[in-house]
Protein backbone atom coordinates (compact mmCIF):
# COMPACT_ATOMS: atom_id res chain seq x y z
CA UNK A 1 0.00 0.00 0.00
CA UNK A 2 2.91 2.35 0.65
CA UNK A 3 4.03 2.18 -2.98
CA UNK A 4 0.58 3.15 -4.29
CA UNK A 5 0.37 6.16 -1.99
CA UNK A 6 3.85 7.28 -3.07
CA UNK A 7 2.91 6.95 -6.74
CA UNK A 8 -0.27 8.94 -6.22
CA UNK A 9 1.63 11.62 -4.29
CA UNK A 10 4.23 11.96 -7.06
CA UNK A 11 1.48 12.05 -9.69
CA UNK A 12 -0.31 14.86 -7.84
CA UNK A 13 2.95 16.82 -7.61
CA UNK A 14 3.48 16.36 -11.35
CA UNK A 15 -0.01 17.66 -12.09
CA UNK A 16 0.47 20.66 -9.79
CA UNK A 17 3.83 21.48 -11.37
CA UNK A 18 2.27 21.26 -14.82
CA UNK A 19 -0.40 23.74 -13.74
CA UNK A 20 2.32 26.01 -12.31
CA UNK A 21 4.25 25.87 -15.59
CA UNK A 22 1.11 26.70 -17.57
CA UNK A 23 0.34 29.60 -15.26
CA UNK A 24 3.88 30.97 -15.56
CA UNK A 25 3.73 30.75 -19.34
CA UNK A 26 0.33 32.44 -19.63
CA UNK A 27 0.72 35.21 -17.06
CA UNK A 28 4.23 36.50 -17.72
CA UNK A 29 5.05 36.16 -21.37
CA UNK A 30 8.78 36.48 -22.18
CA UNK A 31 9.71 37.09 -18.56
CA UNK A 32 12.94 35.81 -17.04
CA UNK A 33 11.09 34.93 -13.85
CA UNK A 34 8.63 32.83 -15.84
CA UNK A 35 11.51 31.18 -17.70
CA UNK A 36 13.32 30.18 -14.52
CA UNK A 37 10.07 29.05 -12.90
CA UNK A 38 9.33 26.79 -15.83
CA UNK A 39 12.90 25.44 -15.89
CA UNK A 40 12.92 24.66 -12.17
CA UNK A 41 9.47 23.03 -12.32
CA UNK A 42 10.60 20.95 -15.30
CA UNK A 43 13.70 19.80 -13.44
CA UNK A 44 11.63 18.75 -10.43
CA UNK A 45 9.21 16.92 -12.72
CA UNK A 46 12.10 15.11 -14.42
CA UNK A 47 13.51 13.98 -11.07
CA UNK A 48 10.07 12.76 -9.96
CA UNK A 49 9.45 10.80 -13.14
CA UNK A 50 12.96 9.38 -13.46
CA UNK A 51 13.36 8.25 -9.89
CA UNK A 52 9.81 7.09 -9.18
CA UNK A 53 8.27 5.88 -12.43
CA UNK A 54 11.42 4.82 -14.30
CA UNK A 55 12.81 3.15 -11.17
CA UNK A 56 16.09 5.08 -11.34
CA UNK A 57 16.16 5.04 -7.53
CA UNK A 58 17.24 1.38 -7.71
CA UNK A 59 19.92 1.98 -10.34
CA UNK A 60 23.66 2.14 -9.88
CA UNK A 61 24.87 5.50 -8.46
CA UNK A 62 26.71 6.17 -11.72
CA UNK A 63 23.44 6.20 -13.68
CA UNK A 64 21.71 8.35 -11.08
CA UNK A 65 24.44 10.98 -11.18
CA UNK A 66 24.83 10.72 -14.96
CA UNK A 67 21.12 11.32 -15.44
CA UNK A 68 21.15 14.40 -13.20
CA UNK A 69 24.32 15.76 -14.85
CA UNK A 70 22.81 15.40 -18.33
CA UNK A 71 19.65 17.25 -17.27
CA UNK A 72 21.65 20.01 -15.57
CA UNK A 73 23.81 20.35 -18.68
CA UNK A 74 20.69 20.59 -20.84
CA UNK A 75 19.18 23.23 -18.53
CA UNK A 76 22.45 25.19 -18.59
CA UNK A 77 22.58 25.17 -22.39
CA UNK A 78 18.93 26.25 -22.67
CA UNK A 79 19.51 29.04 -20.12
CA UNK A 80 22.61 30.33 -21.91
CA UNK A 81 20.77 30.34 -25.23
CA UNK A 82 17.76 32.11 -23.70
CA UNK A 83 19.74 34.88 -22.03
Amino acid sequence: MKKNSTLIFIWIILVVLTIVEYTFSEISTYSKLAFFGIIIASFIKYIGVAFQFLELKHAHPFWKSFSIIIVLLFITIITVLYL
